[in-house]
């Protein structure tokens, strides 16, 4: 039996085999597709409850559970994967994912993507799989993902002047997510699902929660002129989110549109993340501490933004003074120290 239930857009499927209830969600819209799934299922049960044969479980019950089970910060980038990989995956059971299957996954992501985004898809499917026999106990083994080998790239952040062919490429709704980023550092997911809500332009303050931000503590964000100004621009746009397309939330700004103008603009090896290592690059060029870009990046480790520090050599320059003549007149001959003290 298929049926919807509340506050869901998928369909349910509910049967009994010899006294064994079976309730779960297909995954899927689609009532021709949910059925389909409903059967396999329910023949599935009837041999393991009638044979005594182990249980098989479809890709998209590992990706269900997958999803409701995790706790990821992240959980919107593995939604984005596992919408790609539904081409090749749904209605294929765990067990029968195999290296065949997943060369030809690789082969066809390598047509639209990079080396590094490949990974990052194989990745899941990789940790899905052992969570689903490591974990779940559903299969006994994993079939072997290789793993393209990355070239280890220097920090890419954005010139003024890179930035502002940069904008001038952009469609003008993601055009404001770029630069609202540029204005406060904040990561694509926070920018995409931020509400107004969320905001307080009279203070000039913006809050993420602390479910929402990575390090999971609440990052308090100051709106500078930029933000403040970019902000004012989307009001009467929607009643909750901040950033909208066509009166429509915006889930995911990494797009084709983005690579079209990152060619336009004649820039390469830049992604949108990038957005937030230029923000905390043109900071710390304009002399921001690095203790107090921590703490307006949200970042949890003071290691992070070390990788900052080589873009301001000069911080140092004033402290090295504090022990200058101390020792000079002990270690090096007079008319040396008088020359050092005058240089």
């Amino acid at each position: 039996m298929l049926f919807k239930r509340k506050r869901s857009k998928f369909w349910y499927y509910k049967f009994t085999v010899n006294g064994k209830t079976v309730f779960r969600s297909t995954g899927t819209e689609d009532k021709a597709k949910a059925q389909e799934i409903a059967d396999k299922a329910k023949a599935q049960t009837y041999d393991v409850v009638k044979h005594g044969e182990k249980p098989v479980y479809l890709w998209q019950e590992a990706v269900i559970r997958w999803l409701t089970d995790s706790e990821k910060k992240s959980i919107d980038t593995d939604k984005y994967h596992l919408k790609w990989l539904a081409t090749y995956l749904d209605d294929v059971y765990l067990h029968d994912i195999d290296e065949a299957l997943i060369e030809k996954i690789i082969a066809a992501k390598l047509k639209i993507a990079g080396k590094t985004r490949v990974n990052r898809t194989t990745e899941l499917v990789r940790s899905i799989l052992n969570k689903a026999m490591k974990e779940w106990k559903w299969i006994d083994s994993t079939p072997h993902i290789r793993r393209f080998k990355e070239a280890s790239h220097r920090l890419r952040w954005l010139t003024h002047e890179e930035a502002n062919r940069l904008m001038g490429e952009l469609p003008e709704h993601t055009k404001a997510m770029a630069l609202f980023t540029l204005a406060t550092g904040l990561r694509e997911s926070n920018v995409t699902h931020l509400e107004w809500s969320q905001i307080d332009l009279h203070r000039r303050i913006a809050w993420i929660h602390a479910d929402q931000a990575k390090a999971g503590k609440t990052i308090r964000v100051p709106l500078n002129d930029d933000a403040v100004a970019i902000l004012r621009d989307q009001i009467g746009k929607h009643r909750v989110r901040v950033f909208t397309y066509c009166g429509r939330p915006v889930e995911k700004v990494g797009n084709k549109y983005w690579r079209v103008a990152l060619k336009r603009a004649g820039i390469e090896g830049f992604t949108w993340h990038g957005l937030r290592h230029t923000w905390a690059s043109w900071h710390v060029q304009s002399g921001t501490p690095l203790n107090v870009l921590q703490e307006l990046g949200g970042w949890s480790s003071y290691d992070m933004v070390l990788r900052y520090a080589h873009l301001a050599p000069d911080h140092l320059a004033n402290y090295a003074g504090n022990v200058s003549g101390k020792i000079v007149a002990q270690s090096v001959s007079p008319r040396n120290a008088t020359k050092l003290k005058t240089a």
